[in-house]
């Protein structure tokens, strides 16, 4: 606590010297940044595989490769990004000229999740570091590997009074949120994401929350099922099902539930074998706590198993699960954000339903509508509220760069990515600059009846 306390001071220093606000020196950090991930590319491959199971392939897919990409943007596009944005001036304003800066919050905090310990831990900090600001990154304590390489890769290029990162724990995180930063950028849950918006709120602390919550599927009669069951079952045991935007459940119109609920099976089957356990492209928990969460929720949804629920203590193991029941059945796994390889299938018979269930789960963080009518497509994303949507597929609309990411109500507040990864760690400074060469008294008292009448003019 000692050392982060020194830490906070030394960066509330080091921003006070102006030093991270030039662009030429944001556009430096972040390619130092760069050259550092790929320089610990094999190393954070290794600890992802030791601390959640990752194949290479996918680490670099869902995690490394996103980095890359997005420093690459933010690296190229950064000086015109970075630079004054002139906006137009009303004609009752001139003579003058108006424009718009961004400019760093300051000193910021951001807390990332043991799920996508690069990706999550990475991603704000290229944000942080293209708006100008210094950083405390709290890292989560269950990715010990992973960290490990973190704190070795970040360590080596940047001192702490510009960028830090700290083994987070309920203990430190408590301790840093009762400072006062200038912007705080959270990753969790949603229960967590309360607690750190109440604890911003005593200093005014801008926040940006990304959450979760239950990110529905529909499968409408009008859906290619294999090309869907193919997709959903990706976007939901990708990362053994720990990943915010993967598909919490999955509602079916009932004439085809049979079907698919078949190619979900044989999928399962094509992607990691008659014995998950044993593939090596199938992940693992984060450890055993969350493996007890999940497996007291198949105990309540036992009757509702369709497929797996084997697991081993040992390895943190849990067989990717299908559920098979209808919207009037009372499941455990209904009840809260799963996060883990379970996915329960819940049969519909008209497409309001299915809406109307969704709406009762609160605003997702994403949506996957599969229908290939165009009109029913329509329809559901008009109808239903989101934060994100990919459409006949799952996972990818965070994958491009120039959709804002983020969600709405309980799955979160803000944006980023892109642009808005900027955006989210600065502030927009308004200017006008009004010329002094002329001068026009009709706004000054004394009022008369032809000042009111040109006033009035510009107005109407």
């Amino acid at each position: 606590m000692e050392e982060i306390m020194e830490v906070i001071e030394k960066q509330r220093q080091f921003y006070a010297t102006g030093k991270t606000k030039s662009l030429a020196f944001r556009v430096d950090q972040l390619k130092k940044l760069k050259h550092q991930v790929r320089r610990y590319e094999e190393e954070l491959i290794d600890a992802l595989q030791k601390d959640l199971g990752k194949h290479r392939t996918e680490s670099f897919m869902t995690e490394i490769g996103l980095v890359y990409r997005h420093l690459d943007e933010m690296i190229k596009k950064l000086p015109k990004w970075g630079k004054k944005q002139r906006v137009s001036t009303p004609l009752f304003l001139m003579p003058a000229k108006s424009y718009t800066i961004q400019v760093p919050y300051g000193n910021t905090l951001i807390l990332a999740p043991f799920n996508y310990p690069v990706l999550l831990t990475l991603d704000p900090l290229i944000g942080a570091i293209a708006g100008g600001n210094t950083a405390i990154v709290g890292i989560s304590e269950h990715t010990e590997h992973t960290n490990h390489v973190l704190q070795v890769l970040i360590g080596e290029a940047f001192m702490s009074e510009y960028i830090y990162l700290v083994t987070s724990s309920k203990e430190v995180n408590t301790e840093l949120l009762t400072h006062p930063f200038d912007k705080i950028f959270f990753t969790g849950s949603t229960r967590v994401g309360k607690i750190v918006l109440q604890k911003a709120a005593e200093h005014l602390t801008p926040v940006t929350l990304e959450l979760g919550g239950k990110s529905p599927v529909i499968v409408t009669k009008y859906a290619d099922l294999e090309v869907a069951v193919e997709r959903i079952i990706w976007g939901k045991f990708v990362n053994a099902g720990q990943t915010c935007v993967a598909p919490d459940y999955c509602l079916v119109d009932i004439s085809i539930r049979d079907e698919f609920m078949k190619l979900l099976r044989n999928q399962l089957t094509k992607f990691y074998g008659v014995y998950p356990e044993d593939s090596v492209d199938y992940g693992r928990l984060i450890n055993d706590r969350s493996l007890t969460r999940l497996l007291n929720q198949l105990d309540y949804d036992k009757l509702f198993v369709y497929q797996g629920g084997s697991y081993n203590y040992d390895d943190n193991y849990l067989e990717p699960t299908l559920l098979s029941a209808s919207l009037s059945d009372d499941l455990r796994t209904m009840e809260e954000e799963i996060f883990g390889p379970i996915l329960p299938v819940l049969a519909y018979e008209e497409l309001e339903e299915a809406v109307s269930y969704v709406k009762q789960k609160g605003k997702p963080l994403a949506f996957y509508p599969f229908s290939n009518n165009k009109e029913e497509i329509e329809y559901l994303l008009e109808t239903v509220d989101f934060g994100g949507a990919t459409v006949n597929d799952t996972l990818l609309h965070l994958s491009n760069e120039n959709l804002p990411f983020g969600g709405v109500g309980e799955s979160g507040m803000g944006h980023y990515h892109g642009r808005k990864s900027l955006e989210t760690f600065t502030h927009t400074k308004s200017v006008l600059k009004r010329s002094t060469i002329f001068r026009l008294p009709i706004m000054f008292p004394p009022f008369t009846k032809e000042k009111d009448n040109t006033i009035r003019s510009f107005f109407n």
